[in-house]
């Protein structure tokens, strides 16, 4: 099995949360505990590339998760 990253941005300035449909990222991973440390890095680097007053505004946060899937041997 292998792993894949999928980070949801979501809004935190309402009742709710509202969260943007997912972003695949092309990196797959040998196991779980590579995946999720990577998905926190990649999560700050996505906030990093956002502009400040908009997070501030917005009140963004990343929600991550790593999701297992199969690879086919060839």
């Amino acid at each position: 099995m292998k792993y894949i990253i999928i980070l949801y941005l979501c809004s935190f300035s309402g009742s709710q949360p509202q969260c943007m449909p997912g972003q695949v990222l092309g990196i797959e991973f040998n196991n779980y505990n590579d995946c999720i440390l990577d998905g926190y890095l990649q999560s700050h680097r996505s906030l990093k590339s956002l502009d400040r007053e908009e997070i501030i505004n917005n009140k963004l946060a990343i929600r991550f998760h790593c999701k297992e899937i199969k690879v086919e041997n060839i």
